[in-house]
């Protein structure tokens, strides 16, 4: 994993499952990818809550563990907990948000513009992917919701 995190780590994401465990409790996972675009693994902790506290010791105790080197970019879902603690702990960090997260929550808050058989979930699939500043997607519409 710290090989792993030195080399491959400038890029991550940071995914947090609830309740899935016998136990009931967050599994935090860092992941990336290596330059095989396989997944790599760079730590797991087992937390006991989902709070900014528990974000804030999670991010803290990786950073530790791997010499204080920040990503410049992570990725994670819509908690909120989680992105107070990253803009604590890894200020100088690109904080993203997972595709796959934006995208089920488009369809559970706008599922109304995707009915009839239209396009909409496909465009803002495309927009999300394919352009990376604030003016294209004004230009595609994504921003005018």
């Amino acid at each position: 994993m710290l090989i792993d995190y030195e080399c491959f780590g400038d890029v991550i994401s940071l995914d947090s499952t609830y309740c899935t465990n016998t136990s009931h409790r967050p599994l935090a996972v860092f992941s990336g990818f290596n330059h095989h675009r396989k997944a790599v693994i760079f730590g797991a902790a087992l937390l006991y809550d989902e709070t900014t506290e528990s974000y804030k010791w999670l991010l803290e105790t990786f950073l530790e563990v791997h010499k204080q080197k920040m990503p410049q970019t992570i990725f994670t879902d819509q908690a909120q907990a989680m992105a107070k603690a990253l803009g604590e702990v890894m200020p100088g960090s690109y904080h993203g948000l997972c595709t796959w997260h934006l995208m089920q929550n488009a369809i559970k808050r706008l599922g109304n513009l995707m009915k009839g058989g239209t396009c909409f979930l496909s465009d803002l699939k495309s927009a999300c992917m394919d352009m990376t500043t604030k003016n294209n997607l004004k230009k595609a519409g994504v921003l005018s919701l």
